[in-house]
């Protein structure tokens, strides 16, 4: 989804790069804004390089933070400074109709006591919104990300000598149409995964080939405005999943979900989406993968003082595994944070988050518990300072996955 948070301000180049390429459509279709945010601060956003009909904006941001567990295991811990450079350059049409994109990011991240939790990644898109007629709108989107992974992510082995490398393509189309309180959107998305094998400790290779394929998604939406600002809206989604593992790890799938629920968009005080419903997972192996349960995805963001802005996120969905004898997993997640402005350019961000992984066809399951504590000092169109405290918690079923991590920051960004 698009991050409605103020904390973009701090973290735009991250996030480009971290951006999970691989969501489903709903992730995206189902927001009612781009980008807004309740509190805007306009006097601190950068106004760019502007040539012609167009907006140039360039951002590097730096830092410097301790991590406490880099393989994020209970048994090895093993600690560094991390050194973080991420530049990032936006190009904006600025036209009065059609708009477009395009976007050059990356991620270097060093671990100065060991090199192999070192990190490169990158991320280019583009994107474009032709303006049809004033009711019907055509939306194109295509990116390319390299990323690589930290050591001890999700679904990683733990011989790994290095965090393992994957590029994501990804195309994306959709249109808009409106017709008087009605108004219909209906896309489809085409991304596909290329990992690279990993160097393991022990010596050889740790293929990762089983991991490539594609996945295509069809969503179709309707919104009815019962008056401005607010609205109801029905979606539905299919999916299907191809991966090049065969034979008793095929992770093929098919899957559905419908969303129902309310957009609201009372730029005074809330705003957001929030949609329940239902979805379902059918894998090619048999039932030991399948998924059948409620869906959740909702956004809010609501402004209780002029200091204060909440922001709400929760989500259900499946995803695939790639650990051994696990097909797919069930991921539930919540995040919870504040802004406030304990001065005009002092921005003080609690947040605390929590996610539920339920693998199917075996009896595991991760929870993981995260809160953080994030300052974002100001200081001018060009110029800010963060600093931030980040503890992050998983317990297992399978006990010897569990961990515990401390992370502590500080960062600078400027941008022009």
């Amino acid at each position: 989804m698009t991050s409605l948070r103020v904390t973009i301000i701090a973290c735009m180049a991250v996030t480009a790069v971290n951006a999970a390429t691989a969501s489903d459509l709903s992730d995206a279709l189902l927001q009612n804004s781009s980008g807004y945010s309740l509190r805007a601060q306009p006097q601190y956003s950068a106004l760019g390089i502007r040539f012609a009909n167009w907006l140039l904006m360039p951002t590097l941001k730096s830092g410097l933070y301790y991590d406490s567990n880099l393989y994020k295991a209970k048994g090895r811990k093993e600690s560094s400074v991390v050194g973080l450079f991420a530049p990032a350059l936006t190009l904006h049409s600025d036209v009065s109709r059609h708009s477009f994109q395009f976007g050059l990011s990356g991620l270097r991240k060093h671990a100065f006591s060991n090199e192999n939790a070192s990190t490169l990644s990158g991320r280019a898109s583009a994107n474009a919104n032709v303006e049809i007629l004033s009711d019907f709108a055509l939306d194109l989107g295509a990116s390319i990300e390299t990323k690589q992974f930290e050591l001890g992510a999700a679904d990683a082995s733990s011989d790994a000598q290095h965090g393992v490398r994957r590029e994501a393509y990804v195309a994306s189309a959709r249109i808009s149409k409106v017709f008087n309180r009605l108004r219909f959107i209906g896309g489809a998305s085409v991304t596909h995964h290329n990992y690279h094998d990993v160097s393991a400790e022990s010596g050889g290779v740790i293929d990762q080939d089983y991991r490539d394929g594609t996945r295509f998604s069809i969503l179709g939406k309707m919104n009815y405005a019962f008056s401005p600002g607010l609205s109801a809206f029905a979606s539905a989604e299919y999916n299907a999943r191809n991966w090049k593992a065969a034979g008793v790890d095929n992770r093929d799938s098919q899957g559905i979900e419908f969303l129902t629920g309310l957009e609201v968009d009372k730029r005074g005080n809330f705003h957001g989406v929030a949609g329940v419903g239902y979805l379902r997972q059918d894998y090619d192996l048999g039932t030991r993968g399948d998924i059948s349960t409620y869906s959740v995805n909702v956004d809010l963001q609501w402004m209780p003082s002029p200091l204060l802005v909440v922001n709400f996120d929760g989500r259900r969905s499946v995803e695939e595994s790639s650990l051994a004898g696990h097909t797919s997993k069930l991921t539930s997640k919540a995040e919870v944070s504040l802004d406030y402005e304990f001065l005009r350019n002092l921005i003080i961000s609690p947040v605390i988050s929590y996610k539920r992984e339920n693998y199917s066809g075996v009896d595991r399951r991760d929870d993981t518990f995260r809160a953080r504590l994030e300052t974002k000092h100001l200081i001018n169109r060009n110029l800010k300072f963060g600093a931030y405290y980040d503890f992050e918690t998983l317990k297992s079923t399978a006990a010897e996955n569990s961990y515990s991590r401390h992370l502590i920051g500080i960062n600078a960004k400027v941008e022009y």
